[in-house]
């Protein structure tokens, strides 16, 4: 539930070159392959994996995690959720990561959203990545009230 709700929020406002994937959909990226006029995996095709993902997503894409339950009281339950982006260059990962905290966490004091920031998304080199790839991962949390977002 948190999760597509997520997904639907940031779908709403991103460019639709921009995939958010599901928590269910984390694998999509490793296992990306070079593709043929219709679309299928071509065999043989040379690299594979993030690389290929991002060079047919050049913007990056976001990754929506598992929400995790991280404490219970009554009917008030607190869930934290990682929200990654990823993209071939610090600048565009900044970029990405901006818009989605706008969206989700939105402008504190001013007009806040219906999610927290845990910790913040800085953009960081992922390790062993050739060329280079650049990952923000926030941590947020929804207000989560009688089985509904609050």
């Amino acid at each position: 539930m948190i999760a597509q709700d997520i997904h639907d929020r940031l779908r709403a406002v991103l460019p639709a070159s921009v995939p958010i994937l599901l928590p269910e959909q984390q694998r999509e990226p490793l296992d990306a392959a070079p593709v043929d006029a219709q679309g299928r995996p071509v065999v043989g095709g040379g690299e594979r994996g993030l690389g290929t993902y991002l060079h047919q997503h050049p913007q990056g894409y976001v990754q929506v995690e598992f929400a995790q339950a991280i404490r219970s009281a009554g009917p008030l339950r607190v869930f934290w959720v990682a929200v990654a982006c990823t993209t071939p260059t610090q600048d565009g990962c900044q970029f990405l990561m901006d818009w989605v905290s706008r969206t989700l966490i939105g402008i504190p004091g001013r007009d806040p959203g219906l999610y927290s920031e845990v910790t913040p998304g800085l953009p960081q080199p992922l390790a062993l990545t050739s060329p280079l790839v650049w990952q923000a991962r926030a941590v947020l949390q929804p207000l989560h009230v009688g089985g509904r977002l609050a």
